[in-house]
């Protein structure tokens, strides 16, 4: 019999989940569409992700087993309360809270998606420039034989194990040699099907020179023979033939375009929360969007036996030497990516009293001041009775700081979408 705890509001599906609004509303073809439209569908797109992600955590302030999640955007850092900021204009404008109690733990879907989405960032930088200095890249999978039942946290060991068996002793020096390896990085994924908890882990692994898929799949089948002898010393064991071991070679001209494709590979290492499930399979974000949406306490109890798991051990790991190698600076904690201010001016504070208030539909009040700006966010509050006080703006430094943060990001964006658009050019 399936027990049910019940839920107090609406189904969040998994961020990412939702379409977006269709291009051809008014019977034109998507291939007429400005680039006005496009940046106005991926600004609606990444605002329902949003709003998904913010439905999940409000869940997870009522029954998460770590207090720190509980307490995530929550629970205002100061007496005052926290403060409403928005940066950019028009179709780029967002809105967001500062001051906040920010948890870094990778079970919170908006700490996720933010440390997520930085280490996609570091990621896609790698490899770039490694196909800039002409080497190459290629994704190998690893996984281990599962069964319905088995706990998360030993496979989780002992895949981690394996890799530091892949990953040492002479045989991999001599591979280094070899193959031209100029660093890794490599990150655990936890998807849930009917045979239970399935953890496997890719890599992404750096070559000084271009490789085949041959080469690759030499060097991974090398590879394979010690993680599966290293899982055996676990009690484990692997299933090279029937999907344990998976080979890809990354190029820089995949379809869709180098920026897309890279985008892909650099969120599928990563492990950002927004990715789904394969073939039946649904991943921890998935399976705490089922909880929210049916409150069946079997979905709750996978979901904290993932939270406590994920919350010991690490998600991503680089190769030594792999980011100074790179041009990339010190690795940031996930509790430092989590509290970085992410700019914007000071708009509106909010006594604690409005939070209080407005917090369990925060997620309302950001639409306001994207669409409208202050003047609406005021409106806004004002209707409810909500007190709130206008704050001054930070320092000139400041701000010219972040309006040259700002032209960067467009830059970067306008270079994307060229290269999307198969119209790349320098500025």
């Amino acid at each position: 019999m399936t027990r049910t705890l019940h839920p107090h509001e609406p189904a969040a599906r998994p961020p990412g989940a939702g379409g977006a609004r269709a291009a051809g509303a008014s019977g034109a073809s998507p291939l007429g569409n400005t680039r006005r439209q496009l940046f106005r569908q991926a600004a609606e797109r990444a605002r329902e992700r949003r709003d998904g992600r913010y439905r999940l955590r409000r869940r997870l302030w009522e029954f998460s087993s770590l207090a720190g999640v509980r307490r995530c955007g929550r629970v205002s850092r100061s007496e005052g309360g926290p403060t409403l900021r928005v940066s950019g204009d028009g179709v780029q404008r967002s809105a967001g809270f500062a001051g906040l109690v920010s948890c870094g733990i990778m079970s919170c879907p908006c700490c996720a998606a933010k440390v997520g989405s930085r280490r996609a960032e570091e990621i896609q930088h790698v490899v770039e420039r490694v196909h800039a200095e002409g080497g190459s890249a290629a994704l190998v999978t690893l996984t281990v034989r599962h069964r319905a039942g088995q706990r998360l946290a030993p496979l989780w060991d002992g895949i981690t194990y394996a890799w530091s068996r892949v990953t040492s002793g002479r045989r991999y020096a001599c591979e280094i040699a070899q193959f031209g390896i100029t660093g890794w990085v490599a990150v655990v994924e936890s998807p849930h099907g009917e045979a239970g908890w399935h953890p496997h882990r890719h890599v992404l692994v750096l070559f000084d020179t271009p490789m085949s898929q041959d080469m690759v799949t030499a060097l991974a089948e090398g590879w394979w023979d010690r993680w599966s002898r290293a899982l055996g010393r676990r009690g484990l064991d692997g299933i090279e033939h029937r999907g344990g071991l998976d080979v890809r070679v990354v190029r820089p001209d995949g379809s869709g375009g180098l920026g897309e494709y890279l985008s892909k590979i650099a969120h599928e290492v990563s492990g950002s929360p927004t990715k789904r499930g394969r073939r039946g399979s649904r991943t921890p974000f998935e399976i705490l969007a089922d909880f929210s949406a049916t409150g069946n306490a079997d979905d709750y109890d996978l979901w904290v036996e993932f939270e406590q798991a994920a919350q010991r051990r690490r998600t991503l790991t680089w190769g030594k030497g792999t980011r100074e190698r790179y041009g990339l600076r010190r690795e940031q904690s996930a509790q430092e990516i989590a509290e970085e201010d992410a700019g914007g001016d000071d708009l509106l504070g909010l006594p604690n009293e409005t939070w209080q208030a407005v917090r369990d539909r925060a997620e309302a009040l950001l639409a306001v001041a994207e669409r409208d700006g202050l003047l609406g966010a005021q409106a806004w509050l004002t209707e409810r009775g909500l007190p709130f006080t206008r704050v001054k703006a930070r320092d000139r430094y400041d701000r010219a700081a972040d309006a040259a943060r700002a032209h960067h990001q467009r830059r970067e964006a306008r270079r994307r979408w060229r290269t999307l658009l198969g119209t790349d050019r320098a500025d």
